[in-house]
């Protein structure tokens, strides 16, 4: 019998490190949180501040929200509950680590996030399921663009650094 047990064991702990880590019911809402706190509905949920931070669930992170047009060209952000049910949580990581993204996404403030914290937002977008199409792809400076999105008048250069 405890034989048994313990090869049920290596079975199931076997089995567990195959499939990759899962986020309990904490870790995705945990993942829910760094999303609000994020502010990634803002870009990432169509409208989402036109209505005051409320969308429907099969709205929430969809893409297209909030468009951006400025030197750079006109991005859309993408639509993240597509884009996590097509990459493993590795690659997530790796990607939140290394991404060197277009504006208005302040790609910058993944170094501030733990790996358990990006392995519970990974958890969470996932939990929502596969939902919507895929945003807009990226138009480059000079093009036609479809509406909607806003437009920024970026200054000539860097401000000054206050104290400087």
């Amino acid at each position: 019998m405890k034989r048994f047990l313990l090869a049920l064991g290596l079975l199931v702990s076997c089995t567990a490190m195959a499939s990759g880590p899962s986020a309990g019911r904490h870790g995705i809402a945990h993942g829910k949180f760094l999303v609000g706190f994020g502010a990634c509905n803002d870009c990432h949920t169509p409208g989402w501040a036109e209505h005051g931070g409320k969308a429907p669930k099969d709205m929430l992170l969809t893409g297209g929200g909030t468009n951006f047009q400025g030197p750079w060209g006109t991005t859309y952000p993408i639509n993240l509950r597509l884009y996590f049910h097509g990459i493993t949580l590795k690659q997530w990581i790796h990607n939140a680590r290394t991404v060197k993204a277009r504006p208005a996404m302040p790609y910058w403030t993944f170094r501030y996030l733990s790996d358990k914290d990006l392995a519970d937002i990974y958890a969470y977008v996932r939990s929502l399921g596969p939902a919507g199409k895929p945003a807009h792809d990226y138009v480059p400076p000079g093009q036609q663009a479809p509406a909607p999105y806003l437009k920024l008048v970026v200054p000539a250069g860097p401000p000054p650094l206050a104290g400087h």
